[in-house]
C-alpha cells in the first residue's frame, strides 16, 4: 500500500483496536464485521511493513512501532473529526465580525442606516464596510470572499451569481426649484435643451441613462459627470442644470436641497435593486443571517423612507 491508500477508515480500525485490544471488540465497537476489521488491519500491516498487533491471551497487544504511532493516530483522527464534524454556526449577539457589502451611494444612505439600527439589537458587535466596485470586480469579489454581499441595479451580475430582489423603483428628473426655463412640469422639449449632470455609479445598471442622452445625441450636452449619485441634487440646486436620478433618492433630498421633482420625460428601463451572492457561500451560516437581515432592513425602508421604493417579489 502507498500513502494515499491509508484511509480514515483504516485509521479509525487502529484506534478501535488499540483501545479494545481485541479484533471482536473493536469491530463491535465500529459496528462493522470482524472480517471487515481484519481486512483493514492486514492493509495497515502492509502500509507499515510491521505486524502491528500481535496475538496474545484475549486478545492482541501492540507492537513497538504501534506504540510509538498510536498516539499521533489518535491526534491526527480526533483533529479531523472536529473538522468534518464542523456545522458553520454564527451567533450574531456575540459575534464581532466585519461584513463588506457591494452598495452604492443611495444604499448606504437609505438601507445601511436602517442595517445597523437592526444590529444595534441583535448584533451589536457586527461591523459593517461599504464599498464600490466596477462591475467586472463584483464577481470574483463575491467567490473570493473579499465582499459578502451586493446590493444594487445590476442586471449584468444576473447570470454569474445568485440574486434575490429587494424593491422595485423609477428614475425621475429633477431641476432647480428656481429654474428659469422649468416651473410645475418637464417637458420633453425641456429635457433635450437643458444640460445635464450624470452619476457615472461604477458597478450598476445606471449607466442607462448616459446611454439614453447618447441615443438621443445629447451627450455634449453633458456638464457634469461625478461618481455618486448623492452629489447631484446640490449640484443641480445651485445651476441650471438637471439630473436623471432614482426616485428615491430625489425624495430623500426633497426636504435638503432646493429642487423640484419631475416625472421623466423619456422612457428609461424601471429599477430591480437586488442582492447578489456567490454559489460558494450560499449554505454559510454568517452568509444566510446577513441575506436574511437585508430584506428586514428593507421592510423598515418601506414602511419609513422614502416614497419611491416598491416591494418587489421574485
Amino acid at each position: 500500500m502507498n500513502k494515499q491508500a491509508l484511509d480514515l477508515n483504516r485509521l479509525r480500525v487502529f484506534r478501535a483496536i488499540w483501545e479494545c485490544r481485541n479484533v471482536s471488540r473493536a469491530a463491535e465497537a465500529l459496528g462493522v464485521s470482524q472480517p471487515t476489521v481484519s481486512h483493514a488491519l492486514r492493509d495497515l500491516r502492509a502500509h507499515f511493513g510491521d505486524r502491528i498487533f500481535v496475538r496474545c491471551p484475549g486478545g492482541v497487544m501492540p507492537t513497538p512501532l504501534a506504540e510509538t504511532i498510536a498516539r499521533r493516530i489518535s491526534q491526527a483522527l480526533a483533529l479531523l473529526e472536529q473538522g468534518l464534524d464542523i456545522r458553520g454556526e454564527f451567533d450574531p449577539a456575540s459575534s464581532r465580525r466585519e461584513f463588506t457589502i457591494v452598495m452604492t451611494d443611495i444604499a448606504e444612505a437609505i438601507i445601511l442606516p436602517r442595517i445597523l439600527g437592526l444590529c444595534r439589537r441583535e448584533a451589536p458587535a457586527v461591523g459593517f464596510r461599504a464599498i464600490q466596485l466596477p462591475t467586472e470586480s463584483v464577481v470574483s469579489a463575491l467567490r473570493d470572499g473579499a465582499a459578502d454581499v451586493a446590493i444594487g441595479f445590476s442586471p449584468a451580475l444576473r447570470a454569474s451569481l445568485l440574486h434575490k430582489s429587494f424593491f422595485r423603483s423609477e428614475y425621475v428628473c429633477i431641476a432647480s426649484a428656481t429654474h428659469p426655463r422649468i416651473r410645475e412640469r418637464m417637458k420633453l422639449q425641456d429635457f433635450t435643451r437643458e444640460r445635464h449632470a450624470v452619476a457615472q455609479a461604477q458597478g450598476t445598471g445606471h449607466h442607462a441613462v448616459e446611454a439614453a442622452l447618447q441615443r438621443m445625441g445629447l451627450l455634449d450636452s453633458i456638464g457634469a459627470r461625478v461618481p455618486h449619485f448623492l452629489a447631484l441634487p446640490t449640484i443641480v440646486a445651485a445651476s441650471d442644470m438637471i439630473a436623471t436620478i432614482p426616485r428615491p433618492l430625489a425624495e430623500l433630498m426633497l426636504p435638503v436641497a432646493a429642487v423640484r421633482m419631475h416625472p421623466l420625460p423619456i422612457r428609461l428601463p424601471k429599477l430591480l435593486i437586488e442582492q447578489f451572492w456567490h454559489e460558494r457561500f450560499h449554505d454559510d451560516a454568517a452568509s444566510r443571517w446577513l441575506r436574511a437581515l437585508l430584506p428586514r432592513a428593507m421592510q423598515e425602508v418601506f414602511e419609513t423612507g422614502p416614497q419611491g421604493f416598491k416591494e418587489a417579489v421574485d
